[in-house]
């Protein structure tokens, strides 16, 4: 009787440490991994999503930001490089 009251327990233990984890399945890797956009000059623009991270690859870069007539947030580069990290 005692023996099964364990066994019980441990089960229900690891039914729940598994439940409370990550899993580290191809669920979990697929919505951590990053999307590279490369921002271009001022002659296109591209789309900031939320959630979105700019990121400057040479020093004095210069980014301009504008709003289309849908609320859609856009930037390019002024000058120097940048990208967008895309989650």
């Amino acid at each position: 009787m005692k023996n099964t009251h364990i066994i019980i327990s441990l089960i229900s233990l690891a039914l729940f440490m598994g439940a409370c984890s990550d899993g580290g399945g191809s669920d979990a890797s697929f919505s951590n991994s990053q999307e590279k956009i490369d921002l271009p000059n001022c002659e296109t623009y591209e789309s900031i999503k939320v959630g979105d991270t700019l990121i400057q690859k040479e020093s004095n870069t210069s980014i301009k930001t504008v709003f289309d007539i849908n609320g859609t947030k856009k930037a390019c580069t002024l000058s120097g490089s940048a990208y967008i990290l895309r989650k």
